[in-house]
């Protein structure tokens, strides 16, 4: 059910719908796509730590927040590449897409909002420009055929739905806190509505428990070629 707000006088704002039982959020992601799952994206998450706490004293003021970014992207697309999803880019704006092309994700900084369910919904931290206007224009006439949205119309092929993978470190709490979400809407370079937000929990930062991995040789990229039947 939708949630509405009174923020002013005859203003409301639309809440989102909020999944937050770990049962629950496993069946929507599976509903979702099945390759989709908590702990898939716990790694992600955890490989950005990884990168944010190999910066140093004489690392620039914003390499932690960098490195995090970078090598969450980095692990989600590698991790999802392996299940045959695939790689692209958008206005050097970085995607992983389903093979049916139903679905992308995108990785997104949050604020102190996202992966909790409070008063407020999130948004995301950095700002952001015409890739995502656009694609959160799509998402949003996607709703309006398909009311609930989780079903994306398959029969609808033409079409793509852009979630966000948004995650928000808590220097005072020395955590990461995630969610897969689906924005819908956009104004003034800020996402301003979410049609479900998936909390996927939280992650503390101990720098113990991430060991650096030895570089394996990747298997050779493979060059996506076939027709596309999705927008990305």
């Amino acid at each position: 059910m939708r949630k509405f707000e009174l923020t002013a006088p005859n203003a409301f704002v639309r809440r989102a719908t909020i999944v937050d039982d770990p049962a629950l959020v496993d069946a929507r992601l599976r509903e979702l796509h099945l390759d989709l799952k908590a702990n898939l994206f716990k790694d992600a998450i955890r490989g950005g730590l990884a990168g944010r706490n190999e910066v140093t004293r004489a690392s620039a003021p914003t390499a932690a927040g960098v490195q995090q970014w970078l090598k969450t992207v980095e692990d989600l697309r590698t991790l999802l590449a392996a299940l045959q999803w695939h790689i692209h880019e958008q206005k050097n704006c970085p995607f992983i897409s389903s093979p049916d092309r139903s679905i992308s994700i995108v990785v997104m900084t949050g604020n102190s909002e996202t992966g909790k369910n409070g008063f407020e919904d999130p948004t995301n931290q950095a700002e952001k420009g015409a890739v995502a206007e656009n694609f959160i224009q799509q998402n949003s006439q996607l709703e309006l055929f398909n009311l609930d949205s989780f079903k994306l119309a398959k029969e609808k092929q033409k079409e793509t739905q852009v979630w966000a993978l948004l995650y928000h470190y808590d220097k005072v709490l020395n955590e990461v806190r995630f969610e897969l979400s689906l924005p819908t809407g956009f104004d003034n370079k800020k996402i301003t509505e979410w049609g479900l937000r998936l909390i996927l929990g939280s992650i503390p930062n101990n720098p113990a428990d991430f060991t650096i991995r030895k570089d394996e040789p990747n298997a050779p990229a493979a060059v996506d070629v076939e027709p596309k039947t999705g927008t990305f």
